[in-house]
């Protein structure tokens, strides 16, 4: 396959502003890397050469957290019982939505999610999936999605043991089936998935740390969404959800944690020294109701949590409601949370994903943007807050190969693909109607 060489575009280096620069970037399709960037590289006689006069690429975007199953939920009928707080929405509404999903609509929710978010400019996804009545070789048939778009993402299974004792062992099975099955894979990796602490035994839980620990990889964990995850915890075992990971070794920088939105301030500086790797999903909180996340401080990434796969509404609504704290979110701290959850990514890999230089992953997010005003650098940030948006998204590349071209999916037949999520979300419905 021919080197891509995209040229005559504008290149933004880092999300938060490195270099901006008019310039040729190459890209090996073979190994998925960056061969040469800059204002004075030139094309190969034998590279296939895009050029892109009125556009801008920049390293690609990447959700920190979501739930690829939950694009099926989109228009799906209410739930029978209207839910009167937190714990009741996720028994009402998803934990019946996930125990319907099967082998069929677990893939196409994968394909759902994926194309939507090629469509908005996302390269890459860190995923949390659930299907209890369909764990065994789930996370093998979300990845055929990401082998079909040709996506990158870290994968999990979240263990849990709120639909009886055996659904928990079951996750962790399937977690390190995954984990070592992926470990060579060109897009996809998997990690250690949890759902939160209050639904989750002490003996399970002691299975999740030990493949944490064992294998060398991330827990990615819902961590204290809302305030029943504390008091749950403390009446079913004893202990507060912070404790019982710090209780097994957890609780570490590659860690993922999901939310945070009720931290208090001593847990919150004890995660901050300890570099944790936190997730703040803005519109999901306020969907939710569970209050704001106190982002001032720590290590932040920017997921969606399933809302969708919108990264720069996510980005909007963390900067808006920041605004609203006292102190106000730091301009440049939402689109940083962008550029650490392009970091998480990257690290599974052994890549550099935040950042378009030589040896760099070539996953590249292009916009096409005719500026009202001057574009630098520095003031990119400004763009995406007060005007720059998903439709400005011209392309998308995953390997050095184009995901998404002139708006178009071409890594796939996405009409195809969306009639089958038609279907499968229609019979997820049904299969829902059945389980309320």
């Amino acid at each position: 396959m021919d080197v891509l060489a995209l040229t005559s575009t504008r290149i933004l280096t880092s999300l938060t502003g490195d270099e901006l620069y008019t310039g040729c970037i190459r890209m090996d399709p073979k190994t998925g890397t960056i061969l040469e960037v800059g204002p004075d590289v030139v094309p190969h006689a034998l590279d296939m050469v895009v050029p892109l006069p009125g556009h801008v690429v920049m390293p690609g975007w990447v959700v920190g957290h979501t739930h690829l199953y939950s694009a099926l939920a989109r228009g799906m009928p209410a739930p029978r019982r209207t839910p009167s707080n937190f714990v009741q929405t996720l028994e009402y509404l998803w934990w019946v939505l996930d125990r319907a999903l099967d082998a069929d609509t677990v893939h196409a929710s994968g394909l759902a999610g994926l194309l939507q978010a090629a469509h908005v400019g996302v390269t890459g996804v860190i995923d949390h999936h659930a299907s209890p009545s369909c764990i065994e070789g789930s996370l093998s048939m979300l990845q055929r999605a990401f082998d079909e778009t040709r996506m990158r993402g870290l994968l999990c299974y979240e263990v849990t043991d709120r639909n009886g004792p055996h659904e928990g062992p079951a996750g962790v099975a399937e977690n390190r089936r995954f984990a070592l099955e992926a470990a060579r894979h060109p897009l996809v990796r998997g990690c250690i998935g949890a759902h939160a602490s209050f639904t989750i035994s002490d003996a399970t839980l002691d299975a999740v740390a030990a493949a944490c620990l064992e294998l060398d990889l991330p827990l990615h964990i819902h961590l204290l969404e809302d305030a029943a995850d504390r008091s749950e915890s403390v009446a079913r075992h004893g202990l507060d959800p912070v404790s019982r990971l710090l209780g097994r070794g957890l609780a570490r920088p590659m860690d993922l944690f999901a939310h945070g939105v009720h931290l208090t301030p001593d847990e919150r500086d004890l995660l901050v020294d300890r570099d944790v790797t936190l997730i703040h999903n803005p519109r999901s909180n306020m969907n939710n109701r569970v209050g704001r996340a106190p982002i001032s401080r720590g290590r932040w990434q920017l997921g969606t949590d399933g809302i969708d796969n919108d990264i720069v509404a996510e980005l909007r609504a963390a900067y808006f409601r920041g605004r609203e704290d006292d102190p106000p979110v730091d301009f440049l701290a939402p689109l940083g949370m962008m550029r650490e959850a392009q970091r998480t990514l990257g690290r599974a890999f052994g890549l550099v994903l935040d950042e378009l230089k030589p040896g760099a992953g070539a996953d590249l997010t292009i916009l096409r943007y005719d500026e009202p005003t001057p574009l630098s650098a520095g003031n990119f940030a400004g763009h995406l807050y007060f005007g720059l948006d998903a439709w400005a998204v011209a392309g998308t590349v995953v390997r050095g190969r184009f995901v998404l071209r002139d708006g178009a999916v071409v890594s796939c037949d996405e009409s195809a693909a969306m009639e089958s999520t038609r279907r499968g979300a229609a019979a997820l419905y049904r299969k829902m109607e059945e389980l309320s």
